[in-house]
């Protein structure tokens, strides 16, 4: 049954297309085919040259496609290398039909160090993208340049199903699929998907609309979406070279015009787009078979680095640590080095550089997020950063304050610290002790009790820059305990380095006397004043719901509330700190929102994280970056 079905699937095409052929053949039975090769050579010089260099424009697009599929499953090549195989692939796979079978054989060879799972992989994406991008193509065509051949109700389903799709991609870009994960392509990917697609598809009609014969009355408006919707009937047939339906689709959808002429039209835009494109294909093909060349990558450079736990620099941050939760790395380049972790639609550069400064890795930043299908964010930077972002032309804003101290300077005396000593007397009258364990003796199974407990009432805990309680991550932070008895009643933990503290999990039970938190935070701070650390974090809380107007009042206002700023706040300033404020940017408005509103699905875990960046020797030295734009 399985070989009856493999063999009907492959011979389907052909026989799809002797069918077309046949009823073609019976509708044009009257034509003269000699005025019709007439009229195909009648065509002048600059005619064909304007064909020539209208599919040029579309076979550059169409190149593309395969830049993005291997950007998306993280196939770091050059880009002249990708757009080359890609063109060979869809040039051959177009003319001669079975166009998955034929792309996946043609990127398997070209690419030798490329498997030929990998390879189909890369077929299936280009394939499936397009023929979606395709739809939506042809459905605002109909919007726009309406056509009786396509009902009315059809372009609104296409496009209401398209913006589904690109919410389900938003939310979800990560799916679970039979014990792995499917990453869903991101929006960036998608808007340039859809644009290749436009630039494409209108620059093939063009090619054929200036090959019509000129007793043809059309014009390009009627032509397009006609053409359109017999190139998607072409491809769909999976017949070589869309031959048959291509051509009884333009017949039906065009009863008015000469059939002669619109089939000579036809003959030489086959010429010009099919058989070209094909025969340069097939020569590229031949002489990389002929002389295999190895894979052109980039030259080698620092790149993406594992997180190391040792201290970087005396200005890297200690809350760095946590992208050892969330498949972070370090982006490396000639001009410095960033703590960076990928999400849904976004790179995110987390905090200031370690190396470097923000002027210098504004570009090689923008560059690794384009070679991810993303965009770049720079997150909880720093004032003196975000003023240095914004004199390259990035969009800044103010998202939150850091609660900061100097351990050794901390008192609990004076007015200052009122609310303080009186919530640390509660803890000491409820005989609350705190002890900060060796990180090779930490009672795990009870400090996961306590976290559950916590999350029970809490809810599911944020992520991205705020911990989640692991066995691994709390074994590579500063611990401190809270004990009743024998009981643990509650814990905190701190990203450690030589010059900083960060707060980080903050967990009690339920029923934990009042002041237990504040109890085991002062003793983390004196802990870090006999260590002779010069600086402790309480971490960030939300900005003030303050702004130059009332949207961005109502927006920082709902933040505010929702992230529990008030009550962040109020706990923190028992501590007396100073407040230093924090600023995410992006390299424009539009792309400023779209990472607020991918960090805010990150942070409160809607979704699966996206995969984890793969820590290898990937190319992403400046050079090469500039070369991917």
């Amino acid at each position: 049954m399985r070989t009856a079905q493999t063999f009907l699937r492959r011979v389907w095409p052909f026989a799809f297309g002797a069918l077309c052929l046949w009823l073609l053949s019976e509708q044009i039975d009257d034509i003269d085919y000699s005025a019709l090769w007439a009229s195909v050579f009648a065509a002048s010089p600059w005619q064909w040259g304007l064909a020539l260099f209208f599919t040029a424009i579309s076979f550059l697009a169409v190149s593309r496609y395969d830049v993005i599929a291997q950007r998306h499953f993280q196939m770091h090549r050059s880009t002249s290398e990708a757009m080359t195989v890609g063109a060979t692939a869809i040039g051959l796979g177009q003319t001669l039909g079975a166009g998955v079978v034929v792309g996946t054989f043609v990127r398997w060879r070209m690419m030798p160090d490329l498997s030929l799972k990998d390879a189909a992989r890369i077929t299936a994406f280009v394939t499936v993208t397009f023929l979606t991008a395709m739809a939506v193509t042809i459905a605002l065509a109909a919007i726009f340049l309406p056509t009786p051949h396509v009902p009315a109700s059809l372009p609104p389903v296409i496009l209401a199903i398209a913006f589904l799709i690109v919410v389900v991609a938003f939310v979800f870009p990560v799916l679970p699929r039979q014990g792995s994960r499917l990453s869903l392509p991101t929006l960036p990917a998608m808007a340039a998907l859809l644009t290749l697609c436009l630039i494409d598809t209108i620059f093939a009609a063009l090619a054929l609309y200036v090959l019509l014969p000129p007793d043809l009355s059309l014009t390009f408006a009627i032509l397009l979406p006609v053409f359109l919707i017999a190139l998607g009937a072409a491809i769909f047939s999976g017949t070589p070279g869309g031959v048959g339906p291509f051509e009884l689709t333009l017949l039906a959808m065009l009863p008015n015009q000469p059939e002669a002429s619109l089939l000579a039209g036809v003959l030489a835009f086959r010429a010009i787009y099919y058989a070209v494109p094909a025969l340069m294909a097939g020569l590229v093909l031949l002489r990389h078979l002929a002389r295999p060349r190895p894979a052109r990558t980039p030259r080698q450079h620092r790149a993406y680095e594992a997180y190391d736990n040792e201290p970087f620099t005396t200005v890297s941050r200690a809350e760095l640590g946590v992208i050892r939760q969330n498949g972070g790395a370090l982006l490396s380049c000639d001009a410095g080095r960033y703590g960076a972790v990928r999400i849904g639609q976004t790179l995110v550069a987390l905090f200031d550089p370690i190396e470097g400064d923000a002027h210098t890795m504004a570009r090689p930043l923008k560059n690794a997020a384009r070679a991810q299908n993303r965009i770049a964010c720079k997150y909880k930077i720093s004032a003196r950063q975000a003023v240095k972002t914004r004199k390259v032309g990035w969009a800044v804003v103010h998202i939150s304050d850091e609660a900061v101290l100097t351990p050794t300077k901390h008192k609990t005396s004076g007015s200052t610290y009122r609310q303080l000593r009186r919530k640390l007397r509660q803890a000491e009258k409820a005989e609350v002790q705190v002890t900060q364990p060796d990180t090779l003796m930490l009672p795990l199974g009870d400090m996961a009790r306590v976290s559950s407990a916590w999350e029970a009432r809490n809810g599911i805990p944020k992520g991205l820059t705020m911990g989640r309680f692991d066995d691994f991550y709390v074994g590579c932070q500063t611990v401190f305990l809270a004990y009743q008895g024998n009981q643990l009643v509650g814990f905190v933990s701190f990203h450690a380095t030589g010059h900083e503290w960060c707060l980080d999990l903050m967990r009690v039970l339920p029923e934990a006397p009042d002041g237990t938190m504040h109890h085991l935070v002062q003793k983390a701070i004196e802990a870090a004043a006999a260590a002779d650390v010069p600086r402790l974090s309480l971490a960030a809380a939300p900005a003030l719901p303050e702004g130059k107007n009332v949207l961005e009042r109502k927006i920082r206002g709902y933040h505010f509330k929702h992230a529990g700023g008030a009550g962040l706040r109020q706990f923190k300033a028992c501590f007396a700190p100073r407040w230093e404020p924090l600023f995410m940017a992006a390299p424009g408005p539009a792309q400023l929102g779209l990472a607020a509103l991918d960090l805010t699905r990150a942070v409160n875990l809607r979704s699966a994280p996206a995969t984890p960046i793969a820590c290898q020797q990937i190319a992403q030295s400046e050079a090469y970056l500039s070369s991917t734009s």
